[in-house]
């Protein structure tokens, strides 16, 4: 049996979540162009040598920079699906958790990047909260896959 997918007016602030994302992607090409500058690596290198990265700190900050955003975009697609399906049916709470992402992601990539050699990166841990907003939004839209499916 069909049945209509109706869009509510509050989906918007999903869409807003989404639209936010990009803005975050951005800023994590702006960090890393930022730092590959700063530490003098040039294109088409992705990394500096781990040999360059553990005597200068902004070759290390600059890697730091590039994994931060790489692990982003790995998780990019992860948000983008379950936000726009957990947002069909509890678009507010799907916003909210949109928001707690991007924010998480935020916090990610700073303290990523502010991470001494010697902490490996450890910073990265303040943001890691970003994963309690992306398991439930993996869980809401589970949920409305099987109401969907099931009727």
């Amino acid at each position: 049996m069909a049945s209509p997918l109706v869009v509510t007016q509050d989906y918007g602030y999903v869409l807003g979540t989404l639209l936010l994302s990009s803005v975050l992607n951005f800023y994590h090409g702006a960090l890393v162009g930022t730092e590959r500058k700063a530490a003098g690596v040039p294109y088409p290198n992705a990394y500096a040598t781990d040999a360059e990265a553990s005597t200068d700190i902004k070759k290390y900050r600059f890697n730091c920079a590039q994994r931060a955003h790489q692990n982003y975009l790995e998780n990019l697609p992860t948000f983008l699906v379950t936000s726009a399906i957990a947002g069909l049916q509890y678009p507010i709470p799907t916003a909210v958790m949109g928001v707690v992402w991007c924010a998480g992601r935020l916090v990610y990539a700073k303290g990523y990047i502010n991470s001494t050699v010697e902490q490996k990166g450890a910073g990265r841990y303040k943001g890691s909260w970003f994963l309690l907003a992306q398991i439930g939004l993996l869980g809401v839209s589970c949920y409305n896959v099987y109401g969907m499916i099931m009727g």
